[in-house]
């Protein structure tokens, strides 16, 4: 098994025929964020076979999982649903999540739980001051994790009922969007290839700059590779040593650092970068 120590007559009860946690690209399981009918956790592991088996053991102790198999599809989730809580693995594929703490923190104020084969204090510590309620180590048993879980929920409120005539409410927005009205702020003018502060000046970016800006920023909370960011914006193939981008980068943030102090772009180790939004007027 690889969710370890699991209570046995638990299962033993499963059947071959029960659902584990749906994935973003198939929908939620079925009720879910509709009815009360419990609280509904975010399973975030690359890890399929494994996030099944945690999805069907939630499921099976009265707690409605999602599964989200990257960085991309767990923003989709927490930006158009109602999540109460998050298993968020730390190693997410290639990507280390800890960086991106902060980026979750844009979105979502439900508790996180960081499950983590790494017994390293100095991650721990740092998690928890970007935005983690809490780690896990691996292998977890079921019974600890759903005791952990609960423990977390008695301190989320209870998610508001459906409307009565039965509308579905309407989606979250997505809060990681360029802003494009005048009165939102920040504006990314890609024809005139400009960057507009909030009081209709613009801000002096070179081509590369603005460029880079604007790959990021056209896939909020997505995570781009420098190699992906080569082909973009230098129009050529990304070679290890290839410096472009990540120049590009660094004089970018300086200029935007000078407008506001916290960045809004962060950088993903051994991987890439990810756009978290601009600062709201």
């Amino acid at each position: 098994m690889l969710l370890l120590n699991m209570d046995r007559a638990t299962q033993a009860s499963t059947t071959h025929g029960e659902p584990a946690g749906a994935s973003i690209s198939a929908g939620l399981p079925p009720g879910a964020n509709d009815t009360a009918i419990g609280p509904v956790v975010m399973v975030a592991d690359d890890e399929t076979d494994l996030t099944d088996e945690i999805c069907s053991y939630l499921g099976r102790n009265g707690i409605q999982p999602i599964a989200a198999h990257n960085f991309a599809d767990a923003i989709k989730i927490l930006t158009t649903r109602h999540v109460d809580a998050i298993l968020l693995d730390q190693r997410f594929g290639p990507v280390d999540t800890l960086p991106l703490l902060p980026t979750l923190r844009m979105v979502t104020q439900a508790p996180i739980l960081i499950h983590t084969g790494n017994r390293d204090e100095a991650d721990r510590v740092q998690g928890l001051e970007l935005g983690a309620d809490d780690f896990l180590l691996k292998p977890v048993s079921g019974r600890e994790l759903v005791a952990r879980l609960r423990a977390w929920l008695r301190h989320v409120p209870p998610q508001m009922p459906p409307p009565a005539n039965g509308a579905q409410p309407a989606p979250v927005q997505m809060a990681l969007a360029i802003p494009h009205p005048p009165e939102a702020g920040w504006r990314i003018l890609t024809n005139a290839r400009r960057l507009h502060r909030p009081d209709g000046t613009a801000l002096r970016l070179t081509s590369a700059e603005f460029d880079i800006l604007a790959a990021l920023a056209a896939k909020p909370g997505e995570v781009r590779s420098r190699e992906e960011l080569t082909r973009q914006v230098f129009r050529r193939s990304w070679r290890p040593g290839d410096r472009a981008v990540d120049n590009a980068v660094l004089h970018l943030r300086q200029k935007l650092a000078e407008e506001f102090s916290d960045g809004c772009i962060v950088t993903v180790r051994q991987v890439g970068y990810v756009f978290t939004g601009f600062p709201q007027p």
